[in-house]
């Protein structure tokens, strides 16, 4: 996948585009549907200007005031449009590349839509010496978990075998691994890749030992969905 440089460390007036147990990691790409009117408007006034918005995740209890302003999560994913299809009845279908983490500010409701001022939140990347060993262990439990419930599609053992730096593939990852909207959203806030890289350990390990329980109760679980 191509690296897209964040050439701005704040942005202002950045449109917020919230969706509920939504989380995107940087170095990914997702896939995105736009149907309400708002929001409408919204990709149309990013698609007129430099591309980018800000996905988010609402906050538990969203339903309450979805169609005003639902409080959302203070960390969020910067993403730029990279592929867009404008629909008959004024839907779009959007592929979004996510640049960077980044910590949400001064949220304004100045348009049927929020903007707000975010700052981008840098990866701490810890000495390689100490990465490697938590590194190492993570990639080992994956192997682990493949052999136990296989990997229908490849995609985490690709990862493996590709070689890419610790904070990108432990975001790419989480993309697969995560699966409670808790999790997805701790692992995002997270700006540490070796506590990521742990994180992701223990969530590999919690799913080896349920894969175990769920096998004496007869059932079955799917490694990637």
């Amino acid at each position: 996948m191509q690296n897209i440089a964040v050439a701005q460390s704040t942005y202002e007036s950045m449109p917020i585009f919230p969706l509920p147990d939504f989380v995107v990691y940087p170095n990914t790409v997702t896939r995105l549907r736009v149907f309400e009117s708002r929001y409408r408007l919204l990709t149309a006034d990013v698609l007129a200007g430099n591309r980018l918005m800000v996905l988010v995740g609402l906050k538990p209890g969203y339903q309450d005031d979805y169609y005003g302003s639902p409080p959302i999560f203070q960390v969020g994913s910067l993403c730029k449009v990279v592929n867009e299809e404008r629909l008959d009845d004024g839907c779009y279908n959007l592929s979004l590349h996510c640049l960077a983490r980044v910590e949400i500010e001064r949220v304004h409701r100045l348009k049927p839509y929020r903007v707000a001022t975010v700052n981008q939140l840098p990866d701490i990347i810890e000495p390689a010496e100490d990465l490697e060993e938590t590194i190492s262990r993570l990639t080992s439990c994956i192997r682990g978990l493949v052999m136990q419930l296989g990997d229908a599609d490849g995609l985490l053992l690709n990862e493996l075998h590709t070689k890419r730096k610790p904070d990108i593939l432990t975001n790419r990852l989480a993309t697969y691994l995560a699966r409670e909207p808790g999790d997805r959203q701790r692992l995002l806030e997270e700006p540490s890749v070796k506590a990521r890289a742990e994180r992701l350990t223990d969530i590999v390990g919690d799913m080896m030992l349920r894969s175990v329980q769920m096998g004496l109760s007869g059932e079955t679980e799917l490694l990637v969905n």
